[in-house]
């Protein structure tokens, strides 16, 4: 129950609208979403770690990496502890996916030229 309020605003990032607003300005709707202080401060680090323990599913975090323009391997090894570097050398394969969706466009971390 403690991570209710958290879980529902995550899963609002679903929204275009939301997903603009958080990253436009999201204190207004952190206040609309009641987010408690701590809450909203994890938000604001992307504390994965601290995010995951406090109860925030990590499908949902997941939306809000790719809301961020992050990847899910950058989310992993955050929650490790490590860099990207030093978690995909615990990998068989050295590849970066993400759940963002098309509409708004390649993310930094995926402007790279295709390989050879």
């Amino acid at each position: 129950m403690k991570a209710y309020r958290l879980n529902a605003f995550l899963h609002s990032l679903i929204q275009p609208d939301k997903r603009k607003r958080f990253i436009d300005a999201p204190e207004p709707l952190f206040d609309e979403m009641r987010l408690t202080e701590e809450e909203r401060e994890m938000l604001r680090r992307r504390d994965w770690r601290a995010l995951i323990h406090y109860g925030a599913i990590f499908f949902l975090l997941e939306k809000l990496g790719a809301v961020v323009g992050t990847t899910n391997l950058h989310i992993y090894a955050a929650m490790r502890g490590e860099s990207l570097q030093d978690f995909q050398k615990t990998r068989n394969a050295q590849v970066l996916y993400s759940v963002a969706g098309q509409d708004e466009g390649k993310k930094e971390w995926d402007k790279r030229p295709p390989a050879p």
